[in-house]
């Protein structure tokens, strides 16, 4: 019995077997699987020691919990306080509401970084020459005795790549993530252990300029001023080492390191990297090397300000898979251009052949031009050209260290005779965050645009959420970031990539409270946009609602707070002063003419304020909470007073005409006139958010539905016409009003504006604007903006809602929407209790089928929808009748029935797997 009762997987802040954190009090969570539905956790049991032998009830030498009566299996610690570099092992056993108990799980294992400022020992140290070359760093030491253990804790900024006895160190690139270098470093910890030899060894490095010591020509071409920390990139390095006698030794970066010029001649994100092979000095990171003509290091008299911190919890960039190109042009002689099929992040691995001091030039684009080449314009000022001198000894193969690209297309030139397609191969560069759901359905149309958001959101954390990654900007614009939040944790594990972000907002904060639209302030753009900036409130809760969490509520309280006191300085006479951006990126325009930024910002104050009251409240800071519901109610009803008009939300046509007047001004006065007659003074997106925040009195909100939904059908042809804070809100919207094929006709529309219209001109990830732009300006074919409806996909057709009274899908709402067009839809997330799943699909005569597993530990409350009249409707799970209009309900200890709705029947269910059947009865 307790074969089929045990803990299947165990986690220390949220990662198995973490190594090197700074946490100073770690959290354990668990995920456990029991054989009978229904069951729930009554107690658990952790152990922490400090060797595995001691791993047991009676020995543990640093924590034994006891047996806790709770349900918690998630963010649990109540142990001491931790040693830097120590390792420790900890296991858990748990106890079911029937009283029997699990095995003990199988052994966790974390490891502590460097948690003192005092750990930090070595120097920072530069290389003497100044170029924009690349810098290499060699340090030889000696080892007499047998290694029980090495690792190396690193900073190299902008990048580094760590080589140790000839060999690469890890699989990372692009480390470490990026932050503002005057206030934080991370550090990466590698264990070496398996490097070390007796005798000589060697320990290399190679640093890129990254976004701490970018070109002057490139700090020159940036369209808002950008922040440069340095003239150099610099290093800090410790290695330590304890043998197996007890003893231990640390290699220290220092001036005794040696320095020279690596083959990497230029290097930056935006421009690419100019690599010549016939500068590379064979085992310059292995012992015997003669390095007596390398110079020696300097010791950086003006090391970097920031505070080390390790970067181990935040999922590092790494190379996540390979792509091969579908086909090869050659528009003429020499230009060989390789397609794809697929935008996407990284660089290219090239296999070559040719004469010494050939020189190969690789340029990326997303697009191609009317005549088979490469379209270059959407990269704006970004050169995007990586090139390869060929040293001439045979086949070759390069890949850039220190830059990445967004690209679906390249072009080679200079290759030597022509290429093969098996000669290109496309590496795919993101943050290595961990799928955490998979949805499929029946619609094609659903499941390319479904993929086309996963494509641009992965394209799109580098560390920090970008909002592109081919242009002059890559920049972390906390607009694009919140409005994608929910999507991006139902697709992926982002708990420590954003507490990471987090961390950054916490110091890009000035003390007035205001943030910048950007983080880390690359740009300096103080003050954010109050839609943006109110991403400091949004994703924090959102992390909370998703995973549980209730350390990212403590840790950003101050923050939020500081925000919201912040906006509340442009809040005067019931009406909100200040917006920049608003409902970005309408159809036909950048920023809304429709849609004043001063409307967006004030619903935006109102949703900061509701938001933080909820915060307040789970932190048991109940006044502050009261404070601010007040303070909400009363702006709220100001944003009623200042928009709500007899039929809607907008702004007076005197007003809007003069906003929109200007734009038109090539029109002749008959036009402008008739535009005058027909246009309302109200905007989707105003009605939208008026809807969504609950704002809309109930005396008009049916007028104001029946209008939006005219507005969408009629006046634009079944198209939307809001920009990327309507967008996400929009279909939300109408389901939850009772416009659900609305809503899905939206989401399936392929003439423009839509998603199926940027498929069908060929997109495989999502553009910057509705329109299909191929020239120079705002025209990015991969920004993950508008793929905010992705997290509608899984809370309205799959079903799958989360409950903020039990965050982390403790409980559950399982209500699936099933529009006409769709047959089947099936998909799960992973929670932090296991996989919930859901599956549905609609059968012959009426009939359909709905497949739930809930994670132990779980409940759920599930609404099966009533395809026809209650009086001749029954549902069956497996082959049992639970529920008819005409006989008595069948509850179970796993199984209730709550109620009977307008257009739903309501069950509780418990944990487990079941089948359910929905008929019609036969009259």
């Amino acid at each position: 019995m307790q074969e089929s009762f045990k803990v299947a997987r165990v986690f220390c802040e949220w990662m198995e077997n973490p190594m090197g954190i700074d946490v100073p009090r770690p959290r354990f969570s668990w995920v456990s699987t029991h054989y009978r539905r229904g069951r729930r956790q009554s107690a658990y049991q952790v152990i922490v020691a400090s060797e595995v032998d001691l791993l047991n009830e009676e020995k543990a030498d640093f924590w034994n919990s006891g047996r806790v009566i709770s349900e918690n299996s998630f963010c649990i610690y109540a142990g001491r306080n931790l040693q830097s570099e120590k390792e420790y092992y900890w296991r858990v056993k748990v106890w079911d509401d029937l009283g029997f108990c699990s095995q003990w799980s199988s052994i966790g294992s974390f490891e502590m970084g460097l948690l003192n400022p005092g750990d930090w020992v070595a120097r920072w140290i530069v290389s003497p020459d100044r170029e924009e070359i690349a810098p290499l760093f060699r340090k030889v030491f000696h080892i007499e005795k047998s290694v029980r253990r090495g690792r190396i804790y690193v900073a190299g900024l902008g990048y580094c790549e760590v080589w140790l006895n000839g060999k690469r160190v890890g699989d990372r690139v692009l480390d470490p993530g990026w932050t503002d270098y005057e206030k934080i470093i991370l550090y990466t910890v590698y264990d070496v252990t398996s490097f070390l030899q007796k005798g000589e060894n060697v320990v290399g490095v190679i640093l890129g300029h990254g976004r701490f010591s970018p070109s002057e020509k490139v700090v020159k071409k940036s369209p808002n001023p950008l922040k440069k920390y340095s003239e150099v990139p610099t290093l800090i390095l410790q290695l330590h080492i304890e043998f197996n006698d007890g003893s231990k030794m640390i290699v220290l970066s220092d001036g005794s390191w040696k320095a020279s010029r690596s083959p990497i001649l230029f290097n930056d994100i935006y421009d690419g990297e100019v690599y010549d092979a016939r500068l590379e000095e064979e085992g310059w990171s292995e012992p015997g090397f003669d390095d007596t003509k390398w110079y020696f290091a300097e010791e950086n008299d003006m090391p970097p300000r920031g505070k080390l911190l390790s970067g181990m919890l935040c999922p590092p960039i790494k190379r996540n898979g390979a792509i091969q190109p579908e086909r090869m042009l050659s528009p003429c002689p020499g230009v060989f251009v390789f397609d794809f099929g697929q935008n996407f992040s990284g660089w290219i691995r090239l296999r070559v052949c040719g004469p010494r001091g050939k020189e190969i030039r690789i340029r990326y684009s997303e697009l191609l031009d009317s005549k088979g080449g490469i379209n270059t314009l959407p990269n704006r000022g970004a050169l995007a050209t990586d090139v390869y001198i060929l040293k001439g000894e045979g086949l070759e193969i390069f890949e850039p260290r220190f830059t990445y690209h967004g690209f679906r297309f390249v072009e080679i030139t200079g290759f030597p005779g022509v290429p093969r397609l098996e000669d290109v191969e496309g590496i795919v560069v993101h943050s290595a965050v961990e799928p955490r759901s998979h949805f499929i359905t029946s619609h094609p149309l659903v499941s390319r645009i479904h993929s086309n958001i996963l494509w641009s959101q992965k394209s799109n954390l580098m560390s920090i959420p970008t909002d592109c990654p081919q242009r002059e900007e890559r920049m972390g614009w906390l607009g694009d970031a919140h409005l994608v939040a929910e999507e991006a944790c139902f697709n992926f594990q982002m708990i420590n990539f954003y507490r990471k972000w987090f961390q950054d907002m916490r110091v890009a904060q000035n003390e007035d409270g205001s943030l910048p639209d950007v983080v880390p302030p690359y740009w300096s753009l103080y003050p954010a946009d109050p839609v943006w900036g109110t991403a400091c409130v949004i994703i924090p809760w959102i992390v909370y609602l998703y995973f549980g969490d209730k350390r990212v509520l403590e840790e950003n309280y101050p923050m939020m707070r500081k925000w919201v006191d912040f906006l509340c300085a442009f809040y005067r006479e019931g009406v909100f002063e200040f917006g920049k951006y608003g409902d970005w990126c309408p159809p036909w325009h950048v920023g809304s003419i429709e849609t004043p930024p001063e409307l967006v910002s004030h619903w935006y104050f109102y949703q900061a304020l509701l938001l933080l009251s909820r915060v307040a409240t789970i932190l048991g800071d109940g006044e502050s909470a009261k404070q601010y519901v007040k303070r909400a109610k009363k702006v709220g009803e100001d944003f009623n007073h200042a928009f709500l008009k007899e039929d809607g939300y907008g702004i007076e046509q005197k007003e809007w005409w003069e906003r929109i007047s200007g734009p038109l001004g090539v029109l002749d006065s008959e036009k402008k006139k008739r535009l005058k007659r027909n246009f309302g003074v109200w905007s989707q997106t105003a009605n939208v958010l008026a809807l969504a925040g609950g704002l809309a009195p109930p005396r008009v909100q049916r007028k104001i539905v029946q209008r939006l939904v005219e507005d969408i059908t009629v006046t634009h042809g079944g198209h939307l016409n809001t920009g990327i804070v309507g967008t996400k809100y929009i279909l939300d919207v109408l389901t939850e009003f009772g416009h659900l094929e609305t809503a899905f006709q939206l989401l399936v529309q392929d003439s423009y504006p839509s998603w199926g219209y940027m498929i069908k001109e060929g997109a495989t990830t999502l553009w910057e604007r509705w329109e299909k732009l191929t020239g120079e300006g705002m025209n990015s074919q991969n920004h993950v903006m508008f793929g905010s409806i992705d997290a509608w996909l899984y809370k309205y057709l799959l079903g799958i809602q989360p409950d903020p009274e039990n965050p982390g899908f403790k409980h559950c709402v399982i209500k699936p929407h099933l529009p006409r067009d769709i047959d089947f839809v099936s998909g799960f997330v992973a929670t932090p209790f296991g996989e919930l799943e859901v599956s549905w699909q609609k059968v012959a005569d009426g009939l359909l089928h709905i497949w739930i597993g809930l994670p132990f530990n779980t409940t759920a409350t599930v609404y099966f929808p009533k395809l026809f009249p209650s009086d001749y409707m029954e549902i069956f799970e497996n082959d049992k009748k639970i529920w008819t209009k005409r006989d008595s309900c069948v509850n179970s200890e796993e199984m209730v029935f709550l109620e009977e709705e307008e257009r739903y029947i309501v069950f509780q269910i418990g944990s487990g797997s079941y089948f359910f059947k929905v008929y019609r009865v036969k009259e």
